[in-house]
Formats: structure tokens, C-alpha cells, sequence
């Protein structure tokens, strides 16, 4: 199991278009994995963590599909958390 092989598997599904569009409406880590596996491609969700870096320098390659994996396995985009502390949006008072 290694990132070169979810890099190998990545690179087939952009050759085929069944297999591409099964690795976009893919919406967990694991189905991706399984999907793979179903194709004679061992890896893990780690190793594929490890190839975002290499995918990242390859988007132009892999284009749509690239991006529909790291919506997946990259981290969350959001600036804050949905609960907790959020950011001042009044108007400060003066003191007297």
C-alpha cells in the first residue's frame, strides 16, 4: 500500500469515464479506498492523505477529478467551528 498507488488509480479513473465519475460521486474517504480495491488497487485513506500534496501539484492533470477527492480528504475549509466562539460583528462602546 502506498500514495503511488492511489496516484496509479487516480491516474486510470482520468482514462476511464465510468471509473471517474464513480470517484466523484464518491462521498466518504472509505468508498474511494473500496472502489480502488475493486480495481486491483491496495491503499489506504492515510496513504491517499499522503498523495493530496502530489495531487495538488498535478491538478492541470487530473482537472475535475483531482478536486473532487481533495473535497474529500483535505481538511475542512471553514474559519471557524459551526459552535463556540465567533468573531465581533457590533460596534464598540465608549466609556465615560
Amino acid at each position: 500500500m502506498s500514495k503511488e498507488n492511489a496516484l496509479d488509480f487516480l491516474k486510470q479513473a482520468t482514462d476511464n469515464s465510468t471509473l471517474s465519475e464513480q470517484v466523484k460521486e464518491a462521498d466518504e474517504t472509505t468508498k474511494i479506498v473500496d472502489l480502488a480495491k475493486q480495481h486491483g488497487f491496495e491503499f489506504s485513506e492515510d496513504d491517499m492523505k499522503n498523495a493530496i500534496p502530489a495531487i495538488k501539484e498535478q491538478a492541470g492533470f487530473f482537472g475535475e477529478l483531482a478536486k473532487a477527492v481533495l473535497e474529500l480528504f483535505a481538511p475542512a475549509r471553514d474559519d471557524y467551528p459551526a459552535t463556540g466562539v465567533q468573531p465581533f460583528t457590533g460596534e464598540l462602546g465608549r466609556k465615560h
